[in-house]
């Protein structure tokens, strides 16, 4: 018992994260992730809610009219009003074939009092079951139109979701630039302590040189303003560090209150290029790329838009042929005394109405219908001029991106090579210095070197962390 009252109040144990811990909490936190992956989602169902015309449609209806009209139907035969009850059913289904299917049932009870004559009228049920069937045989030819809403819509769709995938890719890596920015706040902080004890111990020292007579009151001056230099850039690197955590709880969207995370990473940690490329196995008829070549995300999905631009056209193209719809219907009709027998008496076939039917419609070339069909042309012809800009764009982003990060990798050896050395001639001015055979003025520049080398090796290796990341918008189709 006394161990589980340990456990329990034991505190937390907290652990630093790492950057893809960090990234993968950014994406499981922040709400713009999540809504983009809901925005794909929405994006998968409009593909499929594109079918909504095939969906089948079931129709019910009853009604009840009471006609006191002295020129009514059977007003002539000295009835003094008529009363009709109708009950309806109907069921209508478009396939993908094109064919419209269509099936109905009627049953109806007349009452037509003071009808003087034919005694059978003055009430009687009706009934009829009905049968209906067309089939375009020109425009949207057994389902074509059909099949290209599909496949534009499958195609405007994959482009639709990975603008949403580029978006999120673009906030992973500005969280991971804020990341960074992070990490290099730290270590300038840390670089910026080191600095000013250093300028400390310089300025306590010739103070006492100064006391001793051995050195000028100048030479006081100079290391009180290293003193203060080194307090400024600490400052400025407390405040910088208190905005890249702030930076981070937005990325994070933790509440008020909350701690941050500690995180941990190492900026010297170099990844190359290439493991940062998404592969891609696009789906059936996306579009292929051959020889897995290296491109920006967004020129993809150029090339995807372009396809569904092209089928855009096809069917405005289709939507304005001539129609030629086959059509064809069969009814039966039962007459009795009541509508129960009516309606038990409408599956015989023995007065039935049948009907077949050919119809032809054009609507003319004017001006109305040619715009039409050539704005989607030209929308297609810009889409693929797009695309191919920017496929252009793709390979010198690709090109510039690595030599950019080659020139930076030189330099940073250079930093490196200079940052030993300018630390080497601090340590040497410190040394010579403490031995009185120097000036404090070649001191206090050889530290001020020594601290801008130091810092600026470490914003250089920050870059180019942050150079990698842009890594992630360009993918590679298989």
């Amino acid at each position: 018992m006394r161990f589980l009252v340990l456990f329990v109040f034991a505190p937390a144990i907290s652990f630093a994260m790492d950057l893809q811990e960090y990234l993968t909490l950014v994406q499981s936190k922040n709400k713009m992730v999540q809504a983009f992956e809901r925005q794909k989602e929405a994006a998968d169902l409009r593909n499929v809610s594109g079918d909504i015309g095939l969906v089948p449609v079931l129709t019910a209806g009853a009604s009840y009219v009471e006609d006191k009209n002295p020129l009514g139907q059977f007003a002539m035969l000295q009835a003094t009003e008529s009363k009709v009850t109708d009950f309806n059913l109907g069921f209508s289904k478009k396939f993908s074939t094109g064919t419209t299917l269509g099936l109905s049932a009627d049953a109806a009870e007349y009452e037509n009092p003071g009808v003087v004559g034919l005694v059978a009228l003055r009430k009687f049920g009706t009934g009829s079951l009905g049968a209906s069937i067309s089939q375009s045989l020109w425009r949207d030819l057994f389902g074509a139109g059909i099949q290209l809403r599909r496949e534009q819509q499958g195609f405007a769709s994959s482009a639709e979701k990975i603008r949403y995938e580029l978006q999120s890719k673009q906030l992973l890596i500005n969280a991971e630039q804020a990341y960074w920015n992070y990490l290099l706040t730290i270590e300038s902080i840390k670089i910026s302590r080191d600095s000013l004890e250093r300028a400390k111990r310089i300025e306590a020292w010739t103070r006492r040189r100064v006391s001793d007579g051995i050195s000028e009151k100048a030479d006081l001056l100079q290391t009180q303003a290293l003193v203060a230099a080194r307090q400024l850039l600490l400052i400025s690197s407390e405040d910088e560090l208190a905005a890249a955590k702030q930076s981070l709880r937005d990325f994070l969207e933790l509440e008020k209150g909350a701690s941050l995370p500690e995180m941990s990473g190492n900026v010297s940690n170099s990844r190359a290029l290439k493991s940062m490329i998404q592969v891609l196995r696009p789906n059936k008829g996306l579009p292929q790329i051959e020889g897995s070549k290296v491109m920006l995300l967004e020129a993809y999905v150029s090339k995807i838009d372009v396809q569904a631009r092209k089928l855009a056209a096809d069917q405005v193209e289709d939507a304005y042929k001539p129609d030629l719809v086959l059509s064809g219907a069969f009814q039966t009709h039962a007459l009795d005394q009541t509508m129960p027998a009516a309606f038990g008496n409408s599956t015989s076939v023995d007065r039935p109405t049948s009907k077949i039917a050919l119809n032809w419609t054009y609507m003319f070339d004017d001006e109305v219908k040619l715009a039409a069909r050539s704005s989607v042309k030209k929308d297609a012809v810009a889409a693929t001029l797009i695309s191919d800009r920017k496929m252009l764009e793709s390979e010198s982003s690709w090109s510039e991106l690595n030599r950019r990060n080659t020139e930076l990798t030189q330099q940073i050896a250079m930093a490196d090579q200079i940052m030993k050395i300018q630390e080497e001639r601090a340590k040497a001015e410190t040394d010579l210095f403490n031995k009185g055979r120097t000036v404090t003025n070649s001191v206090v520049n050889a530290e001020e070197d020594a601290g801008t080398a130091k810092l600026n090796l470490v914003r250089l290796k920050t870059l180019q962390r942050k150079m990698e990341a842009q890594g992630r918008l360009f993918v590679v189709v298989e």
